[in-house]
């Protein structure tokens, strides 16, 4: 492998990997299939690949969506002050459409109900990209309420950003304390004493980790947020050179509701959203960096209250000594159900994945984190979630706030956008600057 700065590396340009895209030449792989091709033993070289498509899915805070849609006939109602969508808070403005009836909103997605803990933004994007109406509750400053419902066909700006988004790598969390602690980093309150550890991150698929000096992701750069088109505006907010992360714009009209939702913590609700990237192998440091695996990817270890690093272990503790999905066997819950009182991995499951039943999972909505098999008293999963060495001690994961299943299949969807010529690489209009 050469060295990423050696002036022999072999280069091609982005308009080159078009133009093989365009005439059907062109090899992509996504990374996913890089990674294990690598971890087998197989030589992947220069031109062998054109295109590597990465991606990652998990929660992502920092998230928001600016909405415009006609709400009543003009001067009905002078201007929103307050305003309600599935009783998640919305912000009007900044334009305040006096008095010609239409709204101009910001919707937060960690935002929570007021009628409902367990509904946030994410529940809320995600109803509004599946079609469903939403139930618009707003207040004018003469004291009225005005309700209504609206939908996204009806709703002619909805643009999803994100402030703080695919950031390479994370953080793992553990309690050293006494007590259990209620974070955002868990389902349930986070086991003290080194009883259950948490990790976020896709590790070796995730896309900046390919492409870790940002030759290729910039400003401009088209990519593929929750399966629709979105464009990277720059880097995120607490961006750095050691953790570094991206901001995004996208049409929530093209996107896809599987891809994303709402996500119960401890804390309460959080919002999932799921990238596809492409990283076109222009030189031969790109290929290198994407063949980067797990085991060479530090997960640092912390403790959730201040973040004290405590350990460090690599993404192959989560990823590569675990399960990517977890087999429910619907025979053995029906011969244990007489002796269950209630059903944990129902009640905790995080984005409400179980049918009414609770006799089978809905794949759509399972984000593949672990909990189930973790809180049955019925040994009713299959699947490994691993564990990671703290302080001397072997501490199991007991979540994953990633879905690396999901993210692989957005970067295969990727790949077969870019095979059948619906996806273009774009070149970004000015290079991102780690700081």
């Amino acid at each position: 492998m050469l060295p990423i700065n050696d002036s022999r590396n072999k280069k091609r340009t982005i308009t080159q990997i078009n133009e093989k895209l365009s005439r059907g030449e062109a090899v992509v792989m996504t990374a996913a299939e890089l990674c294990n091709a690598v971890r087998n033993g197989n030589s992947v070289t220069f031109e062998d690949v054109d295109v590597v498509t990465a991606a990652t899915r998990g929660l992502m805070s920092g998230t928001y969506a600016v909405v415009s849609f006609p709400f009543r006939e003009p001067n009905v109602f002078k201007k929103a002050v307050k305003i309600f969508f599935n009783g998640v808070e919305g912000y009007p403005g900044p334009c305040p459409n006096e008095s010609i009836g239409i709204i101009d909103a910001v919707i937060y997605g960690p935002g929570h109900s007021r009628d409902d803990d367990h509904y946030g933004g994410g529940h809320l994007f995600r109803d509004m990209v599946a079609g469903k109406d939403i139930r618009i509750e707003v207040e004018t400053p003469d004291g009225k309420i005005l309700k209504g419902d609206i939908n996204l066909d009806r709703m002619p700006h909805a643009m999803l950003h994100g402030s703080r988004h695919a950031f390479r790598n994370y953080v793992g969390f553990v309690n050293p304390g006494d007590t259990p602690v209620e974070s955002i980093f868990c389902s349930i309150p986070l086991p003290g004493k080194l009883k259950g550890a948490t990790a976020c991150g896709c590790g070796e698929i995730n896309p900046i980790q390919k492409d870790p000096q940002l030759k290729t992701i910039g400003i401009g750069t088209r990519i593929m947020l929750n399966g629709g088109t979105g464009f990277v505006m720059g880097s995120g907010t607490r961006s750095s050179v050691e953790r570094p992360c991206l901001s995004v714009v996208a049409d929530m009209h093209t996107m896809k509701p599987h891809y994303m939702g709402g996500f119960n913590t401890s804390a309460g609700p959080e919002v999932i959203q799921t990238w596809a990237v492409p990283i076109p192998i222009i030189d031969e440091a790109v290929l290198a960096t994407a063949k980067i695996l797990d085991d060479e990817i530090p997960l640092i270890i912390t403790d959730v209250k201040g973040r004290r690093p405590l350990s460090t272990g690599s993404y192959a503790d989560l990823w590569q000594n675990s399960t990517g999905q977890f087999k429910f066997n619907p025979e053995a819950c029906e011969a244990f159900r007489s002796r269950c009182i209630d059903c944990p991995p129902a009640l905790l499951c995080p984005t409400g994945a179980f049918t009414q039943k609770k006799d089978a999972i809905y794949d759509k909505l399972c984000f593949h984190c672990g909990i189930c098999m973790v809180t049955c008293h019925g040994d009713c999963f299959d699947g490994e979630l691993g564990f990671v060495v703290v302080e001397g001690e072997n501490v199991p994961f007991i979540q994953r706030q990633s879905d690396r299943v999901t993210a692989t299949s957005a970067a295969i969807e990727l790949k077969g956008e870019l095979l059948s010529k619906q996806f273009n690489l774009t070149e970004p209009v000015e290079k991102i600057k780690l700081i």
